[in-house]
């Protein structure tokens, strides 16, 4: 990656994506997914080369 410029540096960018992961996990389990299957979601989203639009595939035996 590319070193971005100092003004874009956050030094609580791991608290921000830990809270972002965590709603979002949160919010996945309420819509009615189970753990394993957001670990599917995620896992998906994260194979992407690139992230807009992010089209997820139906997970398999749901």
């Amino acid at each position: 990656m590319q070193p971005r410029p100092p003004y874009m540096e956050n030094p609580d960018k791991l608290e921000i994506a830990t809270e972002v992961l965590s709603s979002a996990i949160r919010v996945l389990k309420s819509a009615g997914f189970y753990e394993n299957e957001i670990a599917q979601l995620f896992e998906q989203a994260a194979k992407k080369p690139v992230r807009r639009p992010l089209w997820l595939q139906p997970i398999e035996g749901s």
